[in-house]
């Protein structure tokens, strides 16, 4: 049995991986996998190079595209510009029958995907059209804790066991991770997440806004060019107030930070934000 790291680069996954370097966890992995979707903040791949350089086995970054430059060339209804199937994200949608949301395809695609690909590729030695084994062969390790419990979920694929060792094994929150993190010495990790990712609520925003303005206004040109996303019934927005995100004030979210969680758990398939 082959043991793999599905390695968000976020607090979770980073202190999962660093403690199975500290033999905290065990067996020792193979390796760690980082599935890039192209459009990470810079502060995201910063913290990845220095992971590479921290933990005793390899990390390898897979990638199945670009994300926000296929998103903005999306102008076919279900396809991309280049007749390529068009993998949504959840944006918010106005429209004569109100408000809605688009289901989210994105963590699929450009997630989930690239790292299984890889596993079957390169890890299990398979060739294009080969079928896999029916049985176990690799241990696919995902950073989730205690406190996100409901995101954790069985493999979808019968050669893949699925482990959860932050909540199953050690009965570790999020915080007890930023703790582990401090008490060895480490920084804290960014939160992982697309910068343009609709889950983001305003403290986030405001954050972006303050500390990345560039990455801030990457997410503004992004969300007027979705305006009029291919295939969606109405108008897209980044933002749930479906108003453009240059223009929003961020400061009057009375509930700001407390919604986070709560938006992911359920929705994310344990791969995004960690």
């Amino acid at each position: 049995m082959k043991h793999v790291i599905s390695l968000g680069a976020g607090v979770q996954s980073s202190t999962m991986a660093l403690m199975a370097s500290h033999c905290e966890i065990e067996p020792m992995p193979e390796l760690a996998i980082f599935a890039d979707t192209g459009w990470e903040p810079k502060r995201v791949y910063e913290w990845l190079n220095s992971l590479e350089k921290w933990l005793t086995f390899p990390v390898v970054r897979v990638q199945k595209g670009n994300l926000r430059a296929e998103q903005v060339s999306a102008r076919v209804r279900g396809h991309k510009a280049d007749g390529d199937r068009w993998a949504s994200l959840p944006y918010f949608t106005y429209g004569e029958n109100g408000t809605g949301k688009v289901k989210r395809q994105c963590t699929s695609e450009y997630k989930i995907q690239p790292i299984e690909f890889y596993l079957r590729r390169t890890v299990m030695g398979l060739a294009k059209g080969q079928r896999a084994s029916r049985t176990p062969v690799i241990t696919q390790w995902r950073g989730i804790s205690i406190d996100e419990a409901s995101r954790m979920k069985p493999s979808r694929e019968p050669w893949m066991i699925v482990r959860y060792p932050l909540a199953m094994e050690h009965s570790m929150s999020r915080h007890d991770c930023l703790i582990w993190m401090q008490r060895h010495g480490y920084p804290e990790p960014p939160r992982s997440a697309c910068i343009g990712c609709p889950f983001h609520h305003n403290d986030e925003w405001r954050r972006m806004k303050i500390e990345t303005p560039d990455e801030f206004q990457d997410a503004v040109e992004f969300d007027a060019a979705i305006r009029k996303a291919g295939g969606m019934r109405g108008e897209t927005f980044l933002h749930r107030s479906c108003k453009p995100l240059g223009e929003i004030d961020f400061s009057n979210d009375v509930d700001r930070g407390q919604r986070l969680l709560s938006d992911w758990v359920g929705e994310c398939e344990g791969m995004c934000g960690l």
